[in-house]
């Protein structure tokens, strides 16, 4: 053995004597390995000492079973896998008498302290001799311990030392290439202690082992389970280390292992750990984008942030779109609580009746809105995956789309919105619509939410976007209301990663969307470099801290949550005797006769009051003395083109500004033609005309597919299906009931497993309301049904 600072296993001279007679000109080696879980130059770095080593030792019990020494040590540089690659060096080496006299031993002449590369050029002349044959000990090694010596312990000085011994190797030898020696056979057994080293090296190593693998054979590669360091530091760094390991990123894994062993050095997660991942790390030394990301995160974990950046731009250096990279930046510059935390604590203390987030995305900010707030979700592609914890409607459609159908309306039912989240579409012109739309349902007791307003920098802002870490140039809102609108309060909230901007102070007038225009043309053009020295003030950034906020939010909506109560208190009394619009209209009419039933009018709000002030195409069928062709005019606002048929000319005389009556029959298709082609697509369709059987489905069948994709079709006074003198009676076919509920099998026509295939209806209709004497056909286009499993089993 040409180095005494080494323990070796209990069998290695009985197999290495049998190894001896495998081969004529037999050379017995065994593999090197280190005590401990890192290769002994990094020892001084990683805090592993003589102290640390004896109780290694001591955990192992060693005397009582020396191959206990594998589960505490890690193969050397000479002999990483030897079972599968070929070793440089042997710490033991067994041969034969003559053959030792043959190769005239060891080389003297190697005169450097600890003998240099004597090793390494007593095995290569040994396997230059005639017939020489390798045999390398399967379960038994030799492990060297810290002791301060030249060689192996020098730490940082070793490699200055090792150019000074290889230029002696070579001046001796004449040569300056290494050669590397592949195993003839193996002898020995295979110790409980080594099959776990032996399978990871099978599985997960560049060496290829197929038959094991294709076998079906499998080990866990992850080490044994320790307890939880008592040192933070090294707490945190383990839980990052066995990320990376999970991941594969068996070189950040190592070296985030070996800090945190350098912060608590007797620790047995670390060096479990790190035997594991210290030789997966050797087979890929090479250090990229997510290897630095990786250790900028744990320097950042444990609060050494300057070490944190410093990785984090060698990162970007070498990929400029690391997503991760950004994220450490970003999180360093606004430490604390995270976006989504603000969110549930904001919803929880202003308690909103309706909150609208316009960009759902997998559907975690959606689901910090708890009951019984009503929850309104836009987006045209929501991939919601998590547990939603209120009532929740959410439309997969643009923003701009929802707002200009009035999908709100029906929804909100004349009540403000409590909390708007814009975090859409990341772009100045589409963040001052969502935020216009947003306005228009706003009253004093409001709060409008953007994300992502406190861009990292100047290439994270780029519209369109360069980077995976993106906030595009909503940063520009921000600047456009302080200037625009020195009615509301506005400020940042610097909470990770980008920022959350805080708006209210709302109602104080009347709605005026005419600043939007103003605000594109004197700030879309902005550049962020005109901010990024002064960023906290153009921003109006604020702490991270909950109580200087909702301080700040106290005082801006003081007064407005008991008026707010109030206002939700006489609406639902309003609603209880349907007291809405249409109803007091009805009440109130002195103008032109009209013959309603009570209760039809909170099925009108219902349906129609998502599309009040948007121009409007209606279409009543049937005029009778023109008094609903006037309240639907004053109900549907300026600009809206209601239309009436009848079969008597006397309605002709009903007709006004934006009110045309037109004479014949309802299930005259050409009639219907010319009014499609002058007023279509129509929004609203109501039949109350002549309620015979025929003319009923005859009109629903010509015009509902010419109803604009988002539109109603409403049939009134349904209860003469079920007179005879309509055509109608109970459950007979031709009636109009008869005709709604096959529509209710159309609807679900995709679940009928081809009894019934689905058609232009299935994929335009969203739902089918029943009523005492009304049916509602609500239109929405259908795209692909999915359903999800969610909670745990």
């Amino acid at each position: 053995m040409i180095d005494g600072a080494r323990i070796v296993t209990p069998g290695l001279v009985n197999f290495a004597r049998i190894g001896l007679e495998m081969a004529p000109t037999a050379v017995v080696a065994a593999p090197g390995w280190y005590l401990g879980s890192d290769i002994q130059v990094n020892a001084h770095g990683n805090g592993y000492t003589k102290a640390v080593e004896d109780s290694l030792l001591q955990s192992i019990r060693w005397p009582e079973d020396g191959y206990r020494l594998f589960e505490i040590g890690t193969m050397d540089e000479s002999s990483v896998d030897p079972w599968f690659s070929p070793i440089s060096e042997a710490n033991a080496l067994f041969m034969s008498r003559e053959s030792w006299q043959a190769m005239d031993g060891m080389d003297e002449r190697f005169s450097y302290p600890g003998g240099g590369l004597v090793n390494i050029d007593t095995l290569e002349r040994a396997m230059e001799l005639p017939r020489a044959k390798l045999i390398l000990t399967l379960g038994e090694a030799t492990f060297h311990q810290l002791h301060g010596g030249v060689a192996t312990n020098a730490g940082v000085e070793q490699p200055k030392n090792w150019y000074l011994w290889k230029a002696e190797r070579d001046a001796l030898r004449g040569r300056g290439d290494f050669t590397f020696h592949t195993p003839s056979a193996f002898v020995g057994s295979l110790p409980a202690a080594v099959v776990p080293h032996l399978a990871r090296a099978m599985i997960a190593s560049p060496h290829g082992v197929g038959p094991a693998v294709a076998a079906g054979f499998r080990a866990q590669l992850e080490p044994s389970e320790e307890p939880t360091p008592t040192n933070r530091a090294a707490a945190t760094l383990i839980e990052l280390a066995k990320t990376q390991f999970e991941r594969g990123n068996y070189h950040a894994a190592a070296d985030i292992a070996r800090m945190a062993s350098s912060h608590a050095p007797a620790e047995l997660a670390a060096s479990r750990l790190l035997l594991s991942a210290g030789i997966l790390s050797r087979y890929n030394p090479v250090r990229d984008a997510t290897y630095f990301t990786a250790i900028g995160d744990a320097h950042r974990a444990i609060g050494e942030n300057e070490t944190a950046e410093v990785q984090y731009r060698h990162a970007l250096t070498l990929a400029g779109d690391s997503e991760g990279a950004h994220t450490g930046l970003a999180s360093m510059r606004m430490p604390g609580p995270s976006c989504c935390d603000w969110l549930e604590r904001l919803y929880t203390e202003l308690k909103p009746a309706v909150v609208v987030e316009i960009g759902v995305h997998d559907g975690v900010s959606l689901s910090r809105i708890k009951a019984p707030t009503l929850a309104i979700g836009i987006d045209p592609n929501p991939r919601a995956t998590v547990a939603l914890n209120a009532q929740t409607h959410i439309f997969p459609e643009t923003s701009d789309a929802f707002f200009d159908r009035g999908g709100a309306d029906a929804l909100l039912a004349g009540r403000p919105v409590g909390v708007g989240f814009i975090d859409g579409l990341h772009t100045f012109d589409q963040v001052l619509r969502d935020f216009a739309n947003l306005e228009r349902y706003c009253d004093a007791g409001s709060v409008l939410l953007v994300h992502d307003t406190a861009a990292l920098d100047e290439a994270t802002q780029t519209v369109p976007p360069t980077t995976q870490f993106h906030t595009g140039d909503v940063w520009k809102l921000v600047p456009a209301l302080k200037a625009l609108r020195p009615d509301l309060d506005v400020f940042t909230i610097a909470t990770p990663w980008t920022g959350l901007t805080v708006v209210s102070g709302f109602g104080k007038g009347r709605y005026d969307r005419s600043w939007i225009a103003d605000a594109g043309k004197r700030f879309a053009n902005m550049a962020f470099s005109e901010i990024e020295a002064n960023l906290g003030e153009a921003l109006c950034l604020v702490p991270n801290e909950w109580e200087p906020v909702f301080a700040r939010l106290r005082a801006n909506l003081v007064g407005n949550h008991k008026s707010r109560q109030l206002a939700v208190a006489d609406r639902e009394s309003g609603e209880a005797t349907m007291g809405g619009f249409l109803h007091q209209y009805f009440l109130n009419n002195s103008g032109k006769e009209m013959y309603k039933w009570l209760h039809y009018f909170d099925v009108y709000e219902r349906h129609f009051q998502r599309f009040r002030n948007r121009k409007p195409v209606v279409v009543e069928v049937g005029v009778y003395k023109g008094g609903s062709l006037e309240m639907w005019r004053a109900y549907f606002g300026e600009g809206a083109r209601i239309v009436g048929i009848d079969i008597d000319p006397a309605c002709k005389a009903h007709e006004s500004e934006g009110v045309e009556v037109f004479i014949g029959s309802q299930d005259d298709p050409q009639l219907l033609d010319r009014i499609v082609e002058k007023y279509g697509p129509i929004d609203i369709v109501i039949d109350d005309g002549s309620h015979m059987m025929d003319h009923v489905i005859a009109t629903f069948e010509h015009l509902y597919h010419h109803v604009q994709p988002n539109g109603v079709y409403f049939v009134e006074d349904t209860h003469t299906s079920y007179w005879d003198d309509y055509g109608g009676g109970l459950r007979k076919p031709g009636s109009f009931m008869e005709f709604a509920k096959g529509k209710l099998d159309e609807i679900n026509a995709h679940h009928a497993r081809g009894a019934l295939p689905a058609n232009a209806f299935t994929d335009a209709t969203d739902s089918i309301c029943v009523y005492d004497s009304i049916v509602v056909f609500e239109k929405r286009p259908q795209g692909r049904r999915q359903s999800l499993l969610t909670g745990q089993g």
